[in-house]
Formats: structure tokens, C-alpha cells, sequence
């Protein structure tokens, strides 16, 4: 089994999140017959988030494989996560984030649902949001309102990734050929019995998140314009309601000058329909213009992101052998450009 784990500037977080990861997979691999090891995705960290956690393996020296894949700049979360699952090797791969919110307690209870109830996929769902305030609520409700009104299969609300993935679930991911990617509609679309899990996140390790409310609003809007026809289908039916309004308030002027004698004012009735019409207008083009967009990154054919370098950081087999010199890290390191898609 693997842990997948993208970060970006974690610095303050790697080092605890190490030592976890060394107490729950010694306790991990004495209670069950599985090995674990772990792939970390550097996301373009411009704060020695790498040598921070390169130091904290050196003084560690845990006991498991450490895998580190730098990517050339910051692709995304989406694009780390699709490089991790491109590296995967194992009979399945655990989901999770480097600032310790996602409880690893809670994969126990992934790999029961795997292991002893046959699932595919199982995934973790923050059981509240009465923590958050009343806007996020509200906007999260609305997201997921939006994105399952019109995808099938629908996307489960408050789900992320974290999540136990199988070898032939991640295998399906990997057959995916798209660029703008939203994992949380993928996970669902393979397919497959899946699982979820209540759980209540818990506070970060160190440091302060990326996401900013506008970050998440851009992240929802590619989402939804990613995984949804919805807003397409909006336009259409927003024009046929805008001409039958109007067709019916040019119905009623010639009404009222023809049998009540009242001359409508035009001035400020054409000047409020003109603009109305106007910024409609311009809200539908937008929304074409984001579906444009995405078609030409998709023509391009570009990849999902580039590897800068990959590292094997330890080699347990060999650190068990002894082959291992002084702290027992050994360095592999690719000089060619590895290119994930």
C-alpha cells in the first residue's frame, strides 16, 4: 500500500507529519500482513518545503520507502495527485493531505472496507460544517447543488481526497486523458463500490492553508464548468425566458396605447432592457468563453505536469540489508525530464 501525499509550502508540517507516518505504519504493518510505503509529490514548494522533509527523513530514518517527486513549478493540487497516482506501484494507494487534518487513524477503517467489504474506493466525509460560517455554508451547498444537478454519477457534498483507492480503481483514473482535471467528479465517474466514512478534520499541523475564498471560488467555477453542462443549459433557458418576457411586455405596451390610451415612457424602459439584456449577454459569453477555453487546453494536448526530479530518499529493503551508508538514505535521482500526462 501506498500513502500519496502532494504538498506546496508545508515546510512547517512535513516534519511532524513524518514522525506520524512512522508511528502509525510501524503499529500499521505489526498488526496487519500489508507493507506501506510513501510517495510525497512536491507541487513547485518555494519555501525548502523539500529539504525540510529531506532532513527529517535523514534524522528519522523511518523505517518504510520514501519517495519524492518534485514537479518543475506549481501545477495544482489535481495535477500533483494525478502525478502520484501515475507513480503508484502498489495493490492500493491512500489519499491524503501533508497538513495532518485528514486523522490517519481513520485508514484503518479504509482498508476494513477494502480489505474485509470488497470496496473499490472508500472515501472520508466531513460529518459537519458547523464550524464553517453561514456564506462557505451556503456556497458549498450551492456547489454541489450546481455540479450533481446535471452529472451522473452524483459527486458526494463534503467529500475531498482523502480517500483508499484500489489498484484497479487507480489504474481507471489513469486511463483518463483530460487536463482539467477535478478529481472529486473522477473518483466518482470510474465507477466501481465505494464507500464513505464520517469523519471530523482536524486542526493543521503548522502553517495556514492556500486556499483563499477567492482561490475556492475560481476552483469551483473550473469544477463545475469541468465536470457540468449546466451553466450551457442555463443560457439556453435564461434567453427563452428573457424573449417570452419581453415578447409579453411588448405585447402589453401596444395594449396600453391602443385601448388605455397610456403612452409608455421609451427612455427609461429601453435604457433598463437594453442594459439588462447587455449584461446577461456578457454572463453567457463568459461562460461559453470558460468552455472554449478548456476545449483549446484539451487540443493542445499538453500534460498534466511536469517532473523535475525523482527521488527515492530511503530504500527500506536495502536499509534492512544494511547496504545503506551512514544515515541510510540513498538518492536516485532521474536527470532526464519525466513528463506525466
Amino acid at each position: 500500500m501506498s500513502f500519496i501525499i502532494p504538498f506546496c509550502d508545508e515546510a512547517a508540517c512535513l516534519p511532524t507529519l513524518l514522525k506520524s507516518l512512522s508511528t502509525f505504519i510501524r503499529e500499521f504493518e505489526r498488526a496487519r500482513p500489508i507493507r506501506a510505503d510513501v510517495i510525497f509529490v512536491d507541487d513547485g514548494s518555494r519555501d525548502g518545503s523539500r529539504d525540510v522533509l529531506c532532513a527529517a527523513v535523514r534524522a528519522q530514518e523511518p523505517r518504510f520507502d520514501v519517495r519524492v517527486i518534485r514537479l518543475s513549478r506549481n501545477f495544482g493540487k489535481e495535477a500533483a495527485l494525478t502525478t502520484g497516482l501515475n507513480a503508484a506501484t502498489a495493490d492500493a494507494v491512500v489519499l491524503m493531505d501533508a497538513d495532518l487534518q485528514h486523522p490517519l487513524e481513520l485508514v484503518d477503517r479504509f482498508l476494513d472496507g477494502w480489505l474485509h467489504e470488497g470496496f473499490d474506493v472508500v472515501y472520508g466525509y466531513k460529518d459537519t460544517v458547523a464550524d464553517e460560517g453561514w456564506m462557505r455554508r451556503l456556497a458549498r451547498r450551492w456547489y454541489y447543488h450546481t455540479i450533481n444537478a446535471r452529472s451522473e454519477p452524483e459527486i458526494p457534498p463534503n467529500a475531498g481526497d482523502f480517500r483508499l483507492l484500489t489498484r484497479r480503481a487507480y489504474e481507471a483514473l489513469r486511463m483518463l486523458p483530460e487536463r482539467e482535471r477535478l478529481m472529486k467528479g473522477l473518483y466518482s465517474w470510474i465507477g466501481f463500490t465505494q464507500k464513505g466514512i464520517p469523519f471530523r478534520p482536524k486542526e493543521r499541523a503548522g502553517g495556514k492553508t492556500k486556499f483563499s475564498a477567492v482561490k475556492l471560488a475560481v476552483l469551483a467555477i473550473d469544477g463545475i464548468t469541468s465536470f457540468s453542462i449546466l451553466p450551457l443549459r442555463l443560457a439556453t433557458w435564461v434567453g427563452l425566458v428573457l424573449a417570452l418576457v419581453s415578447g409579453g411586455y411588448g405585447v402589453w405596451t401596444i395594449f396600453e396605447k391602443y385601448f388605455l390610451g397610456i403612452a409608455v415612457p421609451g427612455y427609461p424602459t429601453l435604457i433598463t432592457t437594453i442594459a439588462f439584456i447587455g449584461a446577461a449577454q456578457l454572463i453567457f459569453l463568459g461562460i461559453i468563453g470558460e468552455y472554449l477555453g478548456k476545449v483549446l487546453i484539451e487540443v493542445k494536448g499538453r500534460p498534466v505536469a511536469i517532473v523535475e526530479s525523482d527521488e527515492r530518499l530511503v530504500d527500506a529493503h536495502m536499509q534492512v540489508q544494511g547496504a545503506l551508508p551512514g544515515s541510510g538514505s540513498r538518492v536516485e535521482t532521474f536527470s532526464r525530464p519525466v513528463v506525466e500526462r
